[in-house]
This record gives structure tokens, sequence and C-alpha cells, in this order.
């Protein structure tokens, strides 16, 4: 069950993803949980400290979802594409302005969303594919840490922008940027088709 913190940041959360960071003001914000900005500030001192706390609850829900899934019998190759198959799901909930004014206008709250970002990539996702690798389900000339740097680091930003968003659904944007990737690296390509 979803505390009260939870339940008013993910009403915060549902504004910024709706209209960006940039505008959505304090006002706004207090209009919305029905309180006072006075309030409001007693509660979050400040803007930046609302899109922490933000942040902080998607990766909370992202890492919920990762330990779900990290617990599954498929291979290690199949579970990355699961984790994008949710991540970029995810991301196109999002206003295309959100990650630009995250980087321009809150650059501190950017760095904590790179930080959980990393995390993930070159955490979960580099391990997933160097146990593919140790498995010789991937080529051992690979170098992962350049792959990963490659195809799956910038992913947010290509999804950030609204020309692929509106040209293109989410199976097709996959099969692009993750599917025909990981398939290019793996020993044997068929892999890919028989999970």
């Amino acid at each position: 069950m979803q505390s009260e913190n939870e339940h008013t940041t993910k009403r915060i959360l549902a504004l910024f993803k709706r209209y960006g960071v940039r505008s959505v003001s304090m006002d706004t914000i207090a209009n919305e949980l029905g309180v006072s900005k006075k309030t409001l500030y007693e509660r979050y001192k400040s803007k930046d400290h609302l899109i922490e706390e933000s942040i902080a609850f998607i990766f909370k829900r992202h890492f919920l979802f990762l330990e779900t899934l990290l617990k599954q019998e498929i291979p290690p190759f199949q579970k990355v594409i699961e984790i994008y198959r949710y991540g970029i799901k995810q991301m196109m909930t999002y206003d295309i302005a959100f990650y630009a004014e995250l980087r321009k206008y809150h650059p501190e709250c950017f760095s904590l969303y790179q930080a959980n970002k990393n995390t993930v990539v070159f955490g979960i996702i580099k391990g997933l594919l160097e146990e593919a690798q140790q498995q010789k389900a991937i080529r051992k000339e690979v170098n992962l840490n350049l792959f990963c740097e490659l195809h799956l680091y910038k992913i947010d930003e290509v999804i950030a922008n609204s020309e692929f968003s509106k040209l293109y659904a989410m199976e097709v944007l996959l099969d692009h940027l993750i599917i025909h990737p990981i398939r290019g690296i793996l020993t044997d390509p068929l892999l890919m088709d028989q999970n």
C-alpha cells in the first residue's frame, strides 16, 4: 500500500509528466494537492526537492520491476529486452520537455536521474550482458561497456525527440533501438527467435 507521501509524489509526477518540469509552478502543485503554497513549502523546501522526490519515486518503481524481472528464468539478453520494453513504455508517457528541462533548468536533479540511469545501464544491464557473454550467447570480442555506451545509454534522449515518438510505435522503436543491436552481438542470432 502506498504511503501518503508516495501518493502525493505520484500526483506531482503526473503534472511533470503531462506538462514538463518548467511549466509546473509551485502554485499549480499546491492547487493540485488542495493545500496552500505555505503548506507545500513546509513539506518540500523547494521545487528541486519536489523533482528529486519524483525522480526517486520513478526509480523506486523501476527497481521494483527489475527485482521481479531478474528472478525470472529467461536468458539474460531477454531480460535486457524486457527492461527496455518497460523503460521505453514508461518514457513515452512523459511530455517530451521533461528530460530537456530537467537537464537545462534543474542540473542537480538531472544528475540524480543520470546516477540512477548509470546504475541500471552499467550495473544491471551490463551485468546481464556479461552473464550472456560468459554463457557464450554473446560474442567474446564484443566490448560490452562500449555497446552500452553506443546502444543503450542514450535511448531516453532518442525517445524524448518528438519526431520519433510521433512517427514510430513503441514496438518499432524497441526493435530498432534494442532488439536488432542485441541480435547483432549474439553468437547465434536465432537465439533471439527461440525466446
